[in-house]
């Protein structure tokens, strides 16, 4: 009696862990434009407008080394709805640099190849892209 019932307290959180895990997806990262292979290619996947707006590392972040003219890398990542923030970090200080204008000086770019102005991020709805499947595709220019 004793081993039915610890078999069933294990079927129950095994259910549970099961049930709340994200299922991953690997996916195919081409980023192109790059300038030089000074620096890092870094990636946010942001999940909600306020990791959108934020300048900070988001949950799902990735660096790559950068290489003239395109970086391409496979991530594995939960499948869901992402606006993806990219951009080269030339010179390796772990954030995009601006000018007085406030306009970025390192190239960027977002999911969908959306883009804003210069000094503004596109609208966080535009950038969405859907990641649900393996061997997904996504490319990204960079401007």
């Amino acid at each position: 009696m004793r081993y039915i019932k610890l078999l069933s307290i294990f079927a129950v959180f095994f259910y549970f862990f099961q049930a709340n895990a994200a299922e991953n997806v690997t996916i195919t990262m081409e980023v192109n434009n790059i300038p030089s292979s000074k620096g890092n290619i870094i990636m946010y996947f942001c999940q909600n407008e306020d990791e959108f707006k934020s300048e900070r590392q988001t949950q799902y972040s990735f660096f790559f080394p950068a290489k003239k003219d395109r970086v391409t890398a496979k991530i594995i990542i939960p499948k869901g709805i992402y606006g993806i923030h990219i951009y080269h970090d030339e010179n390796d200080n772990k954030m995009i640099d601006k000018n007085s204008s406030n306009h970025p000086v390192e190239k960027f770019g977002f999911s969908n190849n959306y883009f804003g102005s210069y000094s503004k991020l596109p609208d966080f709805n535009n950038t969405l892209i859907n990641i649900e499947k393996n061997d997904q595709f996504i490319k990204i220019n960079l401007r």
